[in-house]
């Protein structure tokens, strides 16, 4: 059944709470990415205000299969740019039960180091089915946080594994993280990931087989040709240690 939709009275709360999430109020910022997520006529009138304010951001996605460490990876680049002195915004998506629909969000609990830093915002998404290691909703979600005025935006994918390319239409960076460990390095190296990452990295970097992972990816990267005259870099990290965590500069 179709909503109703907005009364004046309505609006004029909404155009409220848009002040507040523009004068840097969190829990405005909170209330307007729920009310996007849930969809209908309020998060239409809501992104119709905001969209003429975002446009500023650098968006970061990190994509990779389960395991590789993507969330500790994000915690040690967003913790970079903090102390370049850049305001950062995390947008984290797991997976939902195909059983209850509900999701653990628990990628915050990787990403403890940046809690109660008021220059970074963390926000768990469930992928609610949608599939592309996005939710429906991701791309609203970073045009609030680009008009919030967050200059850095990470979107961590579900890291469901090689069909995550619907993040290259929302990142102008995108980051493909592999491992060493994780069986037959060519195989876990799919043609869509392949093609989307801006820059490789190969975290772990201190596994004995890691420099076979970069090997593979080098054999990939030479079979599939240059890109427009763009070859993506291949980069080492241990993130658990910060290793390697030169900020993404491509595009920007």
């Amino acid at each position: 059944m179709a909503r109703p939709p907005l009364d004046d009275t309505r609006k004029a709360e909404l155009a409220t709470l848009v002040d507040a999430l523009l004068a840097g109020q969190r829990r405005a910022l909170a209330r307007v990415l729920t009310a996007v997520e849930n969809g209908g006529a309020e998060a239409q009138w809501l992104l119709q205000r905001l969209y003429p304010r975002a446009g500023r951001a650098h968006i970061v996605g990190v994509t990779g299969a389960p395991g590789v460490g993507k969330s500790t990876l994000v915690n040690a680049l967003a913790g970079e740019y903090r102390e370049r002195g850049r305001t950062v915004a995390v947008v984290a998506v797991d997976p939902s039960s195909p059983f209850t629909g509900g999701a653990l969000l628990g990628d915050r609990v990787r990403m403890r180091d940046l809690a109660g830093d008021p220059g970074v915002f963390i926000r768990s998404m469930a992928s609610r089915g949608s599939l592309g290691g996005l939710a429906r909703t991701t791309g609203d979600a970073i045009t609030v946080l680009d008009a919030a005025g967050f200059e850095m935006i990470f979107v961590e994918t579900v890291g469901a594994g090689q069909v995550e390319v619907d993040i290259a239409q929302e990142a102008h960076t995108t980051l493909v993280v592999e491992v060493p460990g994780l069986g037959d390095e060519v195989q876990t190296i799919k043609a869509g990931l392949l093609e989307i990452a801006d820059i490789f990295v190969v975290n772990k970097a201190d596994h004995p087989n890691a420099e076979r992972v970069e090997l593979a990816l080098k054999m990939m990267l030479d079979m599939g040709g240059p890109r427009e005259g763009w070859r993506p870099p291949i980069v080492r990290t241990v993130a658990t240690r910060r290793e390697g965590i030169p900020p993404p500069r491509r595009g920007h």
